[in-house]
C-alpha cells in the first residue's frame, strides 16, 4: 500500500486556440464555448458535489497575458482561490492545454517561445503558489505537434514532419524550463502525454505504426534527455531538421518527469492502419478495454519507473458504454493502487460536454459539434454518470 491517499479527480476541457481560423473566422476557446467563464462557480460546486478530491483545470494564457508586457489576473484571482480555499478542491493546474497568446505571431516557431512560456510559468507560480501542489507544464505535446505542426490547423499552421518536429522541439525546450522552475519551487509536476498508438494490419504500414506509437511517448525521453532511446529514428530526425546539436540541447536542459499523466480513451486512443488499394494509408479506431489500460500502465512504469495518474479518460456519446467504462476503469485503477502499484489517482475528463475541435475549422453552429464526454451537457443537465461517480467515491471511502 502506498503512503498516500488515492485522488478522485475530474476535469474541465481547457483548449484555447484564440487565433481565428482563416477559412471560418472561428476560435476555439472551450471555456467560452461551454459557458465556463459564466458558470465557473456552479461548475466548481458540481465538482465538490461529486466528492472529488481534485480538479484538472487550466489557465487561458492568451487572456492573462493579452500583450507581451501586460498581465490580467482578474478572472483567475476569483476562480483559483474559490476552488482551493472555499471548496477544498486540489487543483491540478494546466499551464498549457494548447494555444499561445495572440501577440506571439509565430506561435511555437517564435525562437523565444521557451523563454516566453518560462516567464508565464514564473508569473503564475509567483501569484498562486500558495494554492498549488500539482502543475502540468504542457498537455499532450504530441497532439500540439500534430495539429500545429504536421496537419497545419493550429498556429503556426505548419505541415509535414518538418513542422511536427519544429513544434515538438519548442514545446519540449519550453517544458524543460517550466519543469525545472516548478520543481525548484517545491511543486510537483505532472507530465501529461497521449498513451495510444497504431497497429499495422499489413507489412506496408509496419514502420509507420511503430513511429506513430513511439511519437506518443517520446516526449518523456526528450524531456529527460534520454535521446539514446530514440536512436532508431536518428536518420528520420536528421531528414526533418533535428541534427545532433538539437538532440544534445535536450540533454543539456534535461528535466525530471515527476508524476506521469496518462490520457487513455478506449474508443480512439489506438488505431488500426493499412495501405489501401489507392496507395494511401487507411485508418479505423481500434477499441480497447480494461486489460489494455493495465498493460499500458505497466509498460509505462517498466520504461520510466515513476508514479502515474490517470489524467484523462472518458467515453464519447454512448451513455451505456460510458457507465461501464467509468465503473470498470475506476475500479481497476483503485485496485492497482491498493495492490501497491504507483498509480495516484483517476480523472474523468471532461465532466462538462465539450465542443469538438473541428468546430473551429468547419462551418456550422457549435450545437452541431457537441462532444458528449461529460456528466453534464452545456445546459448543465445531469446524466446518470454523475450519480454513479458519487456512488463509486462513497464506496471507496466507506471501504477505507
Amino acid at each position: 500500500m502506498m503512503d498516500t491517499e488515492f485522488l478522485f479527480c475530474c476535469g474541465i476541457e481547457d483548449t484555447f486556440i484564440a487565433d481565428p481560423y482563416p477559412k471560418t473566422g472561428k476560435v476555439l476557446d472551450e471555456y467560452d464555448l461551454t459557458g465556463h467563464y459564466q458558470h465557473w462557480k456552479d461548475d466548481f460546486d458540481r465538482v465538490k458535489g461529486l466528492g472529488c478530491d481534485a480538479l484538472r483545470w487550466g489557465i487561458p494564457w492568451y487572456r492573462v497575458q493579452p500583450q507581451k508586457d501586460t498581465w490580467d489576473w482578474s478572472w483567475t484571482d476569483q476562480t483559483i482561490p474559490y476552488l482551493v480555499e472555499e471548496k477544498g478542491i486540489t487543483v491540478i493546474l494546466d499551464l498549457m492545454h494548447y494555444g499561445t497568446p495572440l501577440w506571439m505571431k509565430k506561435s511555437y516557431q517564435d525562437p523565444d517561445y521557451p523563454s516566453f512560456v518560462e516567464t508565464y510559468t514564473a508569473k503564475v507560480i509567483e501569484r498562486y503558489q500558495k494554492y498549488l501542489k500539482f502543475v502540468v507544464p504542457y498537455n499532450e505535446p504530441h497532439t500540439a505537434a500534430e495539429f500545429a505542426g504536421r496537419q497545419g490547423v493550429w498556429p503556426p499552421y505548419s505541415q509535414g514532419f518538418d513542422g511536427y518536429l519544429s513544434v515538438m522541439k519548442a514545446v519540449v525546450l519550453g517544458a524543460q524550463r517550466q519543469t525545472n522552475l516548478i520543481q525548484r519551487k517545491g511543486l510537483q509536476t505532472v507530465q501529461v502525454e497521449c498513451s495510444g498508438g497504431s497497429f499495422a494490419l499489413d507489412e506496408a504500414t509496419k514502420d509507420l505504426a511503430q513511429w506513430e506509437t513511439t511519437a506518443q511517448s517520446m516526449y518523456f525521453d526528450l524531456l529527460t534527455g534520454h535521446v539514446e532511446r530514440l536512436l532508431p529514428y536518428a536518420s528520420f530526425f536528421g531528414a526533418h531538421g533535428w541534427n545532433e546539436h538539437v538532440l544534445a540541447e535536450f540533454q543539456t536542459h534535461a528535466a525530471e518527469i515527476g508524476i506521469m499523466g496518462v490520457n487513455f480513451y478506449p474508443q480512439f486512443s489506438f488505431q488500426d492502419i493499412w495501405m489501401g488499394k489507392d496507395g494511401t494509408v487507411k485508418r479505423k479506431n481500434h477499441p480497447v478495454w480494461i486489460p489494455d489500460l493495465e498493460r499500458l500502465l505497466r509498460k509505462r512504469y517498466n520504461a520510466y519507473a515513476c508514479p502515474m495518474i490517470i489524467t484523462e479518460t472518458s467515453v464519447r456519446d454512448d451513455l451505456t458504454m460510458k457507465r461501464f467504462w467509468l465503473k470498470e476503469s475506476m475500479e481497476k485503477t483503485v485496485s492497482l493502487f491498493r495492490s501497491g502499484f504507483p498509480i495516484l489517482g483517476y480523472t474523468w475528463f471532461p465532466i462538462i460536454d465539450m465542443v469538438d475541435w473541428s468546430y473551429r475549422t468547419q462551418d456550422g453552429e457549435k450545437e452541431n459539434f457537441m462532444a458528449r464526454f461529460g456528466f453534464w451537457d452545456e445546459q448543465r443537465k445531469e446524466n446518470s454518470c454523475a450519480e454513479l461517480y458519487r456512488e463509486l467515491v462513497r464506496n471507496y471511502h466507506g471501504d477505507n
